[in-house]
């Protein structure tokens, strides 16, 4: 069994969010959604407490990554703000934008952010998901732009570090990053 890592300042042990569970009205839309759009598989699916569950995840190492499970009322007012996904590079945040666009999907929104550039989309139930590359600066949210993938990705990068410096919460990411252990009791 591995060791505990060490707890934070309030004494609770460190955590990591690795997946996300959500219920569906719609679980054959969601699914082919996840999968067909976003390149998900689904790792196991069946009967559970009188609906359905199915596992979903892109990554060999995890299970699952999103959970969903039939049941929400339809019509029924959701609860999720946004699932967020981090793509690796800017080349990938575009090449997910392309894929969407040749989707067909109707909700598209690219946003500069400062601190990240972002792609949200919305699924089959209205769920918004956020794919996103973190930048290396920040500045204080709520921040947004519209993102021009029209622009080369040097163009991208120079208009973001532009945006950053000209605000006057501006740090270094790094910066920010060595200031908040503090805030939160590390």
């Amino acid at each position: 069994m591995d060791e505990a890592r060490p707890a934070n300042g309030n004494g609770l042990p460190n955590v990591t969010l690795r997946h996300v569970g959500m219920y569906v009205t719609d679980i054959e839309a969601i699914i082919g959604f996840y999968t067909g759009v976003l390149g998900f598989t689904v790792s196991d699916r069946g009967p559970f407490r009188g609906e359905e569950i199915a596992f979903l995840t892109r990554d060999p190492a995890e299970h699952h990554e999103i959970v969903v499970m039939s049941g929400r009322p339809a019509g029924s007012f959701g609860t999720i703000n946004q699932i967020s996904f981090r793509a690796d590079t800017l080349a990938d945040l575009r090449a997910t934008h392309e894929l969407v666009v040749r989707a067909g999907m109707e909700k598209i929104d690219p946003v500069d952010h400062g601190n990240a550039l972002s792609v949200y989309i919305w699924d089959p139930e209205d769920n918004r998901l956020e794919i996103y590359i973190p930048t290396p600066w920040y500045v204080a949210q709520p921040n947004r732009t519209p993102l021009d993938f029209s622009l080369t990705d040097d163009e991208i990068m120079a208009a973001n570090e532009a945006k950053c410096r000209a605000d006057p919460s501006f740090r270094t990411a790094a910066d920010w990053q060595a200031a908040f252990p503090g805030r939160i009791g590390h």
